[in-house]
């Protein structure tokens, strides 16, 4: 995979990359722009993650100065003068501050910081998902189209064979000009078809493109087997499954433990706070009158106690209690919501699965009608308009077996999606 990756930064208008599913997957992941932001996001969480734990250490500073006195005041003591002070003026000193004790206000700090950061991280987790899924669902409709532009073409090849059958049986005499008309009306019409089939293919691979970050003018090939993968699995084991991995619910439980915290600290913001410390400081002049360099320390301890704050405290703590309950409302609703997205997509994907094999069924019934109506219209014994009928339905046929191919892949990973699948 890694070789992979250093190739496609090479890429130019004129390569071809050949892609699998997982390949594909792959280059998304990795060129998203929604996810790289989102990358970018979670590492600004994890610093503040670290800001926070910062606050259990203490902050230490150095604070210095000088001083110049031009004019120092003088008064005479016995007659004698005695200057209070000197003209230069040194200090320097150290101060060390620690909280000693927050009643846990700290600790709840960190926690919340802890808990976007994890919720930063599933919010990528669901994206990367998204991204996987939404990848699978095109890179399995770029099959299907290419699959219906060589249905298209056999069709038209197959078509303009007739028509060349038609145009001799004409000159021989055995059908009417109308025939041949109806015949080259059939085959201009699906040439026209043909057309459509390419462009819409030219067009979803562009889209495919832009999905994965990839350059518009690279050529990309895609390939993989669009068999069915048979998986048995009941309605309510798909819910269950969902309702404990979906990242969406995990992230409400994480704002409902975000809100407890925050009430938390809203009732602790009454309690005092403790703080210690302790300062050195070197100086000269040291002592009054003295010229000369003398240090001291100094131990402190003190507390901060919010006495009144106009009921602020206490509008911050209600506030708290009601983020709270709506963090609770959101995850019944969310799981609510989650439940009718998995029951749809299991649905959806019954149905499809059912749809393949009405589909494949009819396009076995079509394809010996075909066989049947060809063989006699070489001996003469049905008209053109039957065997264009015919043609058509076999066509059609095949054309609906792709649409529920396609169906039922599309349902897959609509259910994957829907229960928080990993891979």
């Amino acid at each position: 995979m890694l070789i992979f990756f250093v190739l496609l930064i090479g890429i130019t208008a004129s390569d071809t990359v050949h892609l699998t599913l997982d390949e594909a997957i792959g280059y998304g992941l990795k060129n998203n722009p929604e996810i790289e932001q989102l990358i970018i996001n979670l590492e600004k969480s994890e610093i503040k993650v670290g800001n926070a734990i910062s606050a259990y250490y203490p902050s230490l500073s150095i604070n210095g100065y000088f001083a110049y006195l031009s004019d120092i005041p003088v008064f005479e003591f016995d007659g004698m003068p005695v200057p209070m002070g000197q003209n230069r003026n040194y200090s320097v000193s150290l101060s060390l501050q620690q909280v000693i004790f927050a009643w846990g206000k700290l600790y709840d700090y960190y926690k919340i910081t802890e808990i976007q950061s994890e919720i930063a991280e599933l919010t990528l987790k669901r994206k990367q998902q998204e991204v996987r899924y939404a990848i699978t669902d095109a890179f399995y409709g770029l099959l299907i189209l290419e699959e219906l532009v060589k249905l298209t073409s056999e069709s038209l090849s197959q078509l303009g064979r007739h028509e060349k059958a038609v145009e001799k049986r004409y000159r021989a005499g055995l059908v009417p000009h109308f025939e041949l008309l109806r015949s080259k009306v059939q085959v201009a019409n699906l040439k026209q078809q043909v057309i459509e089939t390419e462009n819409g293919l030219k067009l979803a691979k562009e889209g495919f493109k832009m999905l994965l970050g990839m350059e518009l003018g690279a050529e990309i090939e895609i390939f993989s087997d669009l068999t069915v993968i048979d998986e048995v699995y009941t309605v309510n084991e798909l819910i269950d499954e969902a309702l404990e991995n979906r990242f969406e619910i995990k992230n409400i439980r994480n704002f409902e433990r975000i809100a407890d915290r925050a009430r938390s600290i809203a009732r602790k913001v009454t309690l005092p706070t403790i703080v210690a410390g302790a300062t050195y400081e070197r100086k000269k002049p040291f002592s009054f009158g003295g010229d000369d360099w003398g240090s001291n320390l100094t131990f402190n301890i003190g507390f901060q106690f919010p006495v009144f704050s106009g009921f602020k405290i206490r509008y911050q703590y209600e506030e708290a209690l009601l983020v709270l309950k709506e963090a609770e409302l959101a995850k019944k609703n969310l799981e609510k919501a989650v439940t009718v997205e998995v029951k749809q997509a299991f649905f959806s994907l019954q149905a499809a699965k059912e749809g393949i094999v009405a589909a494949r069924e009819n396009v076995n019934q079509a394809e010996k009608a075909f066989e049947i109506i060809e063989t006699r219209y070489r001996n003469g014994l049905v008209t053109n308009l039957e065997y264009l009928d015919t043609q058509l339905a076999q066509m059609q046929a095949k054309t609906n077996y792709l649409s529920s191919l396609k169906n039922c892949h599309s349902s897959r990973a609509a259910l994957y999606k829907a229960i928080g699948k990993e891979e």
